[in-house]
């Protein structure tokens, strides 16, 4: 798909442009859908070629106002890399870093509370493998118990060795966070994240006893849609991310601005 390249500053790679025009269609396509929350969810990215560097929006920005050149560069200090009068994004950044630090392979993070999600991280059983589809296309993930407001270095870590083999933790009376290889593998998995909770909290308000497959169909499942639908690299992933950009393109033209 092509994309504009007009504002493409000295000293920027094609390759970050375009990084930086899916993390804003990323954004773009949460607002659409009501899964961010005035200024207190977060995506970011890695720097193509600069796994030290990081894209993140302006503290002050709504989804539906991020564009691909107004996120800001930063290093692995949450300073700017170039300067801005810009507030960073320093409330977010220390789990995001402790993430990226613990998974060279992270691309990039998403970290949401929309309503049913959060309702379902205050469920002692948290999310139940096997649920639903979408449930078991993620496969087991991982949990994180509550630590307060502010995130810390510390809390960053702890996260981190909270994803076990997954790529998703529910965070306790919270939301979640999950990272991606890519970052139209990050808007598959929080949709099925956030597709998941809400089957399973309307399921459990209508008194429906969830059917749970054996177990042999809950190990397999998560790799069969790995090779069709979740791994960015996938067909389907990425026709549907084509997709979706199309409608961007439609109805936010400017998030590639």
């Amino acid at each position: 798909m092509q994309t504009q390249t007009s504002t493409l500053k000295p000293g920027m790679s094609p390759e970050e442009w375009k990084a930086r025009v899916d993390l804003a269609a990323l954004f773009r396509l949460a607002a659409l859908q009501d899964w961010d929350e005035g200024l207190v969810a977060h995506l970011s990215a890695r720097v193509p070629g600069n796994p030290n560097q990081f894209l993140m929006h302006p503290a002050h920005l709504l989804f539906e106002e991020v564009t691909a050149s107004r996120l800001h560069k930063l290093d692995d200090k949450c300073n700017h890399v170039v300067p801005s009068d810009e507030t960073p994004h320093k409330f977010a950044f220390p789990f995001h870093k402790g993430i990226y630090d613990a998974y060279p392979q992270a691309q990039c993070i998403v970290h949401l509370h929309t309503k049913y999600v959060t309702a379902v991280a205050m469920q002692e059983q948290g999310l139940i493998q096997g649920g639903n589809q979408y449930a078991m296309w993620l496969g087991p993930i991982g949990y994180h118990d509550y630590e307060g407001l502010i995130s810390t270095d510390e809390e960053g870590q702890r996260l981190a060795r909270n994803f076990g083999k997954s790529q998703v933790v529910l965070q306790r009376g919270h939301g979640f966070v999950l990272w991606g290889h890519t970052i139209n593998e990050a808007y598959m998995l929080a949709f099925l994240m956030i597709r998941a909770c809400e089957t399973q909290v309307r399921s459990i308000a209508g008194g429906v006893k969830p059917y749970i497959p054996p177990q042999h169909v809950l190990d397999i499942t998560p790799v069969q849609a790995s090779k069709f639908f979740t791994d960015g690299n996938a067909p389907f992933n990425q026709m549907s991310w084509r997709a979706h950009l199309r409608k961007l393109d439609r109805d936010a033209p400017d998030y590639k601005t």
